[in-house]
């Protein structure tokens, strides 16, 4: 898969940290509560922007902008997700943010 430029592959170490951080944010009324989802990618100098795969679907991926806060979210609306779609649609979702 290629990444956009400002993207990157997270290493298996990375992956599991963000995973352990986005897990630990999501409560049981956030929308990605449940999902099998992975972390593939972060934004360059921002580990709070993931890029994420839903293991269960072909070509389904969401950004989600962690908080970080290390601990679970009080608000479903936190972590936020910034994107929901295919890979293509989120290359072009990208493109249009800088």
């Amino acid at each position: 898969m290629e990444l956009p430029e400002c993207w990157y592959s997270a290493d298996a170490e990375e992956e599991l940290r963000l995973t352990k951080e986005l897990l630990l944010e999501l409560i049981p009324t956030h929308a990605l509560h449940g999902l099998n989802i992975k972390v593939v990618a972060h934004r360059d100098g921002a580990n709070d922007d993931i890029l994420c795969k839903h293991t269960d679907k072909e070509d389904l991926f969401t950004v989600v902008h962690l908080t970080w806060s290390m601990k679970p979210e009080v608000d479903a609306r936190y972590p936020t997700i910034d994107f929901h779609g295919t890979y293509t649609e989120f290359l072009k979702w990208e493109e249009l943010q800088y």
